[in-house]
């Protein structure tokens, strides 16, 4: 072999050896990214998404896989926003809680629960890194916060003075399960909505005292402040900041402690003397102690009166008329039992189901 041959194969021998070093250089070097980020087709830069909450830059993110759905750190969203993290090693999932607001979150499952409602986002979180990151949707949709993204950059802001909506509505339903608690009005099963309590969720009467959940009852006419912000549930749920019972200490003195409700419509309707004395119902039981199907006296305390605690006049019980009637567990054992009205609320005339 003559020298020029000789220097050729050294310098491919040199060559091959670079190279087969530097890829084992680097398989050893840790610093490599866990996650190789992938560039959204709208984003104009090509390496992690930069993330700012209410104008500070918190850690990086990432593209998915797919490359169309940013994945923002959620330890690190959480305490930008003043919200209390737990984490569970034992089903790697975490568990957030601000005032009213309370939602659990689950590694690689499109499941996230709010005040015990599953949402879904079309992405599940994912564990990078030993860091686990969520859809930056989770902010608007879950942390009800206002999430733009540009390119490579996420900007997430919350609202300091959170918007409020005050409404009025009977109770049909109240839960006090644990650490859920919650009151529906304005409507039984589908209709109306769920006010999700927490312990800053304050009781008052319409007097002005200060009162507990556990003084409330179905049947009550109440005042609620809740959050703007529902979800899209049926009912749609929302946290609620103040509850205030708008039945006066007379009308309380004249309900019992346990109430009854079934919620439906009028099938019958008696008279005596030209006055209502008597109406049928048909429909869903609101306590598990109810019939679905009574027969309530209409007596002369017996208010009768709208979702806003507006009295209405006897004359538009009629058959069809859509009602929740709230009476006494003392009923007869016939079929179908009987009881005296404390409260009818008339939901919807039989005219206007008529027409719709």
């Amino acid at each position: 072999m003559n020298n020029n041959m000789k220097k050729v194969s050294a310098l491919m021998a040199l060559t091959m050896a670079l190279g087969g070093g530097a890829a084992y250089a680097a398989a050893l070097d840790n610093t490599q990214p866990v996650h190789q980020t992938s560039v959204s087709a709208n984003s104009n830069a090509a390496d992690a998404v930069n993330v700012s909450v209410n104008g500070a830059s918190i850690s990086d993110g990432y593209w998915n896989k797919d490359g169309k759905v940013a994945m923002i750190p959620l330890r690190d969203l959480t305490e930008a926003l003043g919200i209390e993290l737990k984490w569970n090693k034992e089903n790697k999932s975490a568990e957030l809680t601000r005032g009213v607001l309370w939602t659990q979150v689950t590694t690689s499952k499109d499941q996230y629960s709010v005040n015990k409602m599953l949402l879904t986002l079309g992405t599940a979180p994912e564990i990078t890194g030993g860091t686990l990151y969520v859809p930056a949707s989770f902010a608007e949709k879950v942390l009800h916060g206002q999430v733009n993204t540009t390119g490579n950059q996420v900007t997430i802001s919350s609202e300091e003075d959170v918007k409020t909506v005050t409404e009025r509505g009977v109770i049909t339903k109240i839960t006090n399960n644990g650490e859920y608690r919650s009151i529906q009005i304005g409507g039984a099963i589908m209709d109306g909505v769920v006010l999700n309590l927490s312990d800053e969720t304050k009781f008052t009467s319409v007097e002005g005292k200060e009162i507990a959940l556990t003084d409330l009852t179905i049947g009550m006419n109440v005042e609620a402040e809740h959050s703007q912000i529902t979800t899209r549930s049926l009912p749609p749920q929302t946290p609620t900041y103040k509850v205030t019972v708008l039945d006066d200490a007379a009308e309380s003195e004249t309900q019992l402690k346990e109430v009854l409700g079934t919620a439906g419509t009028i099938e019958n309707v008696t008279t005596a003397e030209g006055s209502i004395s008597q109406i049928e119902i048909t429909g869903t039981r609101l306590t598990e102690t109810a019939p679905d199907h009574v027969v309530l006296n209409i007596a002369k305390d017996t208010l009768l009166v709208n979702h806003e605690g507006e009295t209405v006049k006897a004359e538009e019980l009629t058959k069809g008329t859509k009602v929740i009637g709230f009476y006494s567990p003392m009923l007869t054992r016939s079929l179908p039992p009987i009881g005296t009205a404390w409260k009818v609320v008339v939901e919807a005339p039989a005219a206007e189901l008529e027409a719709n």
